[in-house]
């Protein structure tokens, strides 16, 4: 065995952190302590707490001193053979050997630090392989407390002290003796002037789980370049492109653009407007914009010179629909990216294609957010944010000095509300971010009750002003209401959709579910050629070839070389696409939807006369399990009832910035009960999660009656709030799909990997090549043999082809079933 290249005669005084087998080397916990202390400590200083993650870093494996720990190790890596006495049985003893109590107990225990501290250092090194744990539980039980007093790794404590070098010692006293006290009290006081207590102690929390993500992307970066050397010195050799360069690309862009129509110069002055807002502090910003404004490249121009105005490290743009990913990412790259730097520039992160249990493999293979722009989904955000575990949380630190864009922000959840604004608070204040709130349908975040849960975002960060005017300058459709009692039928509704195509028109129809989208298909199948499906079903890069062959039929049935085309999509078509239909038809559902599918009409303004956007109601949608969607419907049917009775009160428009401020006015007063997340512990008791992450009032009051009320130095249920947060109501895995030739060689890559670095190049193009599931669709398809691990334990997997069409995407049954049954 060698450590770093020497050979070693014997390894009992050598303590080993983690073994690369392809070359027979170790990485001793000396060596990953000191790098993993270097790297929490470079990211922990984006908040001023630099020494913090230094000594996080430095004591979070300190449990690896010890001869069990050292002997479990060998064992699992077979440098100990079987009928070695201290052999340990790999599988007996996996899970069994707590490590990561010993370093919490030894910081907990030093008297010479303020005992908040110690409990906020203690409870991140404890929680560092299975999430942040409960401080306080539900039943009212000081759990941080319970588990600092467990005695077998107190006396394995001693061991790991003693087993400490010099170097080792001397790192800790230092760090142990730094002043600890200022970094966090400067933090504190910029979340005291929130004032309200449940604000305060939720930004306490956030500030916590901030240090939990440096510590556990140190830990995971540092494993990661001793397993892949090539991937660290990669990473090590590379450098971001500056700003300056990208603003440049970005500016030429933009100076070749043309002035057709008054649609295009208006989008000339919204972009002008957010170069000069770009020149702000970092801050709260709104962006609206009528649907076809140009945003996505106004959003970018004042993303990049916002930057490079205030020095920050990134750009996040967050969406709601992995669809907008694959376009508007596109367009970003085709302007940032030369072909030597694809994939350098932009980078994009649709789906988790691993499961929520991580093997050891993907550990070291998912995304970190390492790369100047980023391109996300809300659920990831939020599970950045909020999720348990250990896998989404190492991004949060990322976050920090950075310039967030939120696009299509009124797709966010009601019961996120609370969770949500002060987190964007925290973001502004203590990681010195900016946030971008992005839409034509700007939601009344600022505006919600009580105010203290309110954004804050000063009149001045509104990047266009006067939004009205606006709106009715970039008047592009008509509206019509068409819903009546009882519903219309599928045939009706195809039977209206083909007489819109025999006047020439090209129609898109959105529905609100994926059932819906594949009945109307089938049916219009039946009478037209040229008839287009799209869902979540089809993977990102199917889904985007789609939308280019329809852009370009769309375009040549307006010059009369081709028959008008008709699309039935879900409401990932309505929100942030850039395309443009003569008529659009919209399933009831909340106002906002309707607005921005009001935007995929008419939208670059070419059309003689106005485009028509149809309300429809359909009979038999069901929209039971859709809450979000099934009120919004609820208020937009109010809205329909006083528009018909007095139209001048939305100033004769169904989709004016009247009409809409009037609905989430309705919508946010009708739910504002949900607004701090609500959960069911157990029968007959609930709470929210609002409440468990901050101040933990019920948790309290249990621990009082149970006379535990001492040594509550932290009051956050965090695990037992990451049990019951869901970004979406069921969680969903990234399957890879064999769509393309491409698609099948990165399976047939996953499959054949020896190398991890290889894994990670097969895995990062993979996210355009993946489909969604939910944990019921996956065991279904196991059943059936329709998917597969790439390799024993890996967590990654892959369908197979007979379950993949080309007009639907993913089936749950073979296309051979599928066609029978047709």
């Amino acid at each position: 065995m060698k450590e770093g290249g020497v050979f070693i005669v014997s390894s009992n005084e050598i303590f080993i952190a983690h073994y690369r087998k392809e070359d027979d080397v170790i990485q001793t916990v000396k060596e990953h302590l000191i790098e993993t202390s270097r790297l929490a400590g470079k990211y922990a200083n984006k908040v001023g707490m630099k020494s913090w993650g230094e000594l996080i870093g430095l004591l979070h494996d300190l449990g690896k001193q010890t001869e069990l720990f050292n002997s479990y190790i060998k064992s699992q890596t077979a440098l100990l053979d079987k009928g070695d006495k201290n052999y340990m049985e790999p599988i007996q003893w996996k899970g069994k050997v707590d490590h990561s109590s010993i370093g919490a107990q030894y910081i907990y225990q030093l008297e010479k630090i303020d005992e908040r501290i110690r409990s906020i250092i203690s409870l991140i090194i404890k929680s560092h392989h299975g999430g942040l744990i409960d401080c306080l539980t539900p039943d009212g039980n000081n759990l941080l407390h319970e588990k600092m007093q467990k005695a077998e790794t107190i006396e394995r404590l001693i061991e790991a002290v003693n087993n400490l070098d010099d170097e080792l010692k001397s790192l800790i006293d230092k760090l142990t003796n730094e002043d600890l006290v200022t970094p966090l009290k400067n933090n504190l006081d910029r979340i005291k002037k929130f004032k309200d207590d449940k604000t305060t102690f939720y930004m306490f929390g956030l500030l916590i789980k901030y240090l939990f993500s440096c510590l556990i992307d140190a830990d995971r970066q540092d494993t990661a370049d001793f397993q892949m050397p090539m991937g660290k010195t990669r990473r090590l050799n590379s450098e971001y492109i500056d700003w300056t360069t990208l603003i440049e690309r970005l500016e030429n862009y933009i100076s070749k653009f043309q002035i057709r129509n008054k649609i295009d110069s208006l989008r000339t002055e919204i972009s002008n407007s957010c170069k000069i807002a770009a020149k702000a502090n970092n801050d709260i910003f709104q962006l609206t914009v009528p649907t076809g404004g140009g945003k996505t490249l106004s959003s970018l121009r004042f993303a990049l010179h916002h930057a490079k105005e205030n020095k920050m490290d990134r750009i996040i743009y967050v969406v709601p629909f992995n669809t907008i990913i694959d376009q508007n990412a596109q367009e970003i790259r085709d302007i940032l990216e030369t072909n030597e730097e694809f994939g350098t520039v932009v980078l994009e992160h649709h789906s988790n294609l691993t499961e929520d249990e991580e093997t050891p493999t993907t550990k070291l293979l998912s995304e970190n957010w390492d790369a100047p722009i980023i391109f996300t989904s809300m659920v990831q955000l939020l599970d950045t944010l909020f999720a348990g575990g250990t896998r989404s949380v190492r991004r949060m630190h990322q976050l920090a000095n950075s310039i967030i864009i939120f696009d299509e922000i009124q797709t966010l959840g009601v019961k996120f509300i609370y969770l949500f604004n002060m987190a964007m608070q925290f973001l502004k204040e203590i990681c010195h971010s900016s946030i971008v709130l992005c839409t034509a349908t700007q939601p009344l975040l600022d505006r919600i009750e009580p105010k203290s849960y309110a954004l804050n975002i000063h009149s001045k960060n509104r990047i266009i002003k006067n939004t009205n005017n606006l709106y009715k300058e970039f008047s592009r459709t008509i509206t019509e209401d068409l819903t009546k009692t009882g519903g219309w039928e599928n045939e009706e509704i195809v039977e209206f959709v083909l007489n819109k195509v025999k006047e020439g028109k090209s129609v898109l129809i959105i529905v609100n579910t994926k059932n819906s989208a594949m009945k109307v298909t089938k049916i219009l199948n039946k009478y037209s050629k040229n008839v287009y499906h799209l869902s979540t079903s089809m993977c990102p890069i199917h889904r985007m070839e789609r939308l280019n062959e329809m852009i370009d039929k769309l375009k040549r049935a307006r010059d009369g070389t081709a028959e008008p085309i008709i699309c039935v999509s879900t409401q990932l078509m309505e929100a942030g696409i850039n395309i443009d239909f003569d008529v659009v038809i919209r399933y009831l559902a909340g106002l906002d939807s309707i607005v921005q599918a009001a935007g995929r009409c008419n939208r670059n303004g070419f059309m003689k006369d106005k485009g028509k956007v149809y309300i429809v109601n359909p009979k038999d949608e069901k929209l039971s399990r859709l809450t979000d969607i099934l009120k919004g419907k609820e208020v937009t049917e109010r809205i329909l009832e006083e528009y018909r009775v007095l139209p001048d009160r939305f100033d004769n428009d169904l989709l004016s910035p009247k009409a809409l401020e009037k609905y989430y006015e309705y919508y946010f007063f009708k739910r504002k009960e949900g607004m701090p997340y609500l959960v069911k512990l157990k029968e007959g008791v609930q709470d929210n999660i609002f409440n468990l992450l901050s101040i933990n009032e019920k948790s309290i009051e249990a621990a009082k009656y149970r006379k535990q009320a001492t040594h509550i130095t932290l009051t956050q249920a965090f695990d037992t709030a990451a049990k019951n947060y869901r970004a979406i109501d069921t969680y969903t895995q990234g399957i890879i799909v064999p769509y393309n030739n491409e698609s099948k060689e990165i399976i047939s890559g996953l499959c054949a990997m020896y190398y991890l670095e290889q894994g990670y190049a097969y895995l990062k193009l993979a996210q355009r090549h993946s489909v969604n599931l939910f944990h019921y669709q996956i065991e279904a398809l196991c059943k059936m043999e329709a998917i597969y691990e790439t390799q024993k334990n890996s967590g990654i997997y892959y369908l197979s082809e007979a379950y993949y069409d080309d007009a639907y995407g993913l089936l749950m049954e073979s296309k051979a079933v599928e066609a029978t049954i047709l």
